[in-house]
């Protein structure tokens, strides 16, 4: 597993799978692109999962993700195209 790590240290930093994640996918930030550090970690909003079947437009179901994107998208992205599994963040809900 490859991780996009943070330089700030936190007591509340973890390492959370891309994949688990709801953000919004645009250009990512070119500094990453080019070899800086990402120098903060991401915020996530922790969500809970309805245990009832849940349905969206035009009745698809609704599919819900325990965690998204407060803020840092962009170094998502970055980091999805940086060829990364998982990233650091934080927890901003606790």
């Amino acid at each position: 597993m490859k991780i996009l790590k943070a330089k700030t240290s936190h007591p509340k930093k973890k390492i959370f799978l891309i994949s688990d994640l709801v953000f919004i996918k645009k250009d990512p930030l070119p500094a990453l692109m080019y070899g800086e550090q990402m120098i903060d970690p991401i915020e996530i909003q922790q969500h809970q999962i309805s245990p009832v079947t849940r349905y969206g437009a035009g009745g698809v179901i609704y599919k819900e993700k325990k965690y998204s994107t407060y803020k840092g998208s962009q170094r998502i992205n970055a980091a999805v195209q940086l060829g990364y599994d998982a990233i650091e963040g934080i927890i901003i809900n606790d």
